[in-house]
């Protein structure tokens, strides 16, 4: 039986949940240690200014574009979570070889490496979860995917000349690196942000797990925690228009990207009640959602 979407979803705009989501996000930064305590006063207060006048008729990823260029602006700090992405970057790097043994030991490759990079998505320092990678990557092994077009996103691969992979956070971009060693496309382009923005992905982030050797590497020109076309560089526009398969990773992409009509899957864990109902999940599931039928 034919999987059907619905072309004209209507795009995800912000919420009153998406306030307390967001201060979260700032008060982890102080409860990790990453905000000088003599700035974290300024920094709230920025912060709270801002959401006193927002446009709620706006992407959840357009408001964290914004709150965290305050927040930046407020620390004088280009990068305040530089550090502890290099930490998961290097963690997730310790877990690759036994990853990649499992994923070559799995009855079915493609499945398992792809339930890994799902699995990979809960490492986020944006909203205010706890999270526990071991427990979750146990769970990648046996958990049912709340929407799964996992085999027509196989069969696209197969079909595509060009792959534009939309990357999303540190850590679990070794575990994006695994399926896309898994799948062997021989013509993909991965996709980072243009500028740092909370723990999602640079240039210098694929580097330091060896992205680079097995895809072209490509900023997005942007510093939004997701993917909203219309702030992108033109070259990046240009790569997303033309390439036959887009695989968008996390929940920000999502976000940015549900209902442009493109031949996008999106592979993520549903992180929020926001996003999950949109989805017609539950919070917390994985899944694997076309855009649109061929």
């Amino acid at each position: 039986m034919k999987t059907t979407t619905n072309p004209k979803q209507k795009p995800l705009t912000f919420t009153y949940d998406c306030i307390p989501c967001a201060i979260g996000s700032l008060t982890n930064l102080f409860k990790k240690g990453l905000v000088p305590l003599e700035k974290q006063d300024a920094a709230m207060r920025s912060v709270l200014k801002y959401f006193s006048d927002v446009n709620f008729n706006q992407s959840p990823p357009a408001m964290g574009r914004e709150m965290h260029r305050i927040i930046r602006r407020a620390l004088n700090n280009d990068d305040p979570y530089d550090a502890i992405k290099k930490q998961f970057n290097a963690l997730m790097l310790d877990y690759y070889p036994v990853l990649k043994q499992k994923v070559a030991d799995a009855p079915d490759p493609f499945n398992f490496a792809l339930r890994l990079a799902i699995a990979g998505n809960i490492i986020d320092f944006g909203p205010n979860n706890p999270f526990d990678i071991n427990a979750t990557l146990q769970q990648a092994e046996s958990v049912s995917l709340a929407i799964d077009h996992s085999r027509q996103l196989q069969a696209a691969l197969q079909r595509a000349q060009t792959l534009l992979y939309l990357g999303d956070n540190a850590g679990e971009l070794v575990m994006d690196r695994l399926f896309l060693e898994t799948i062997q496309h021989p013509n993909v382009y991965f996709a980072v942000r243009g500028a740092p923005i909370i723990n999602d992905i640079t240039i210098a982030d694929a580097i330091q797990v060896g992205m680079d050797r097995i895809a072209t590497v490509i900023s997005n020109g942007d510093d939004t925690p997701g993917t909203i076309l219309q702030h992108t560089s033109l070259q990046f526009q240009n790569i997303f228009n033309n390439a036959d398969l887009i695989i968008a990773k996390g929940q920000g992409n999502y976000e940015g990207l549900c209902g442009c009509g493109r031949n996008i899957y999106f592979i993520l864990m549903a992180k929020c009640d926001h996003v999950a109902h949109h989805l017609g999940v539950r919070n917390g599931d994985f899944l694997v959602k076309m855009e649109r039928d061929e």
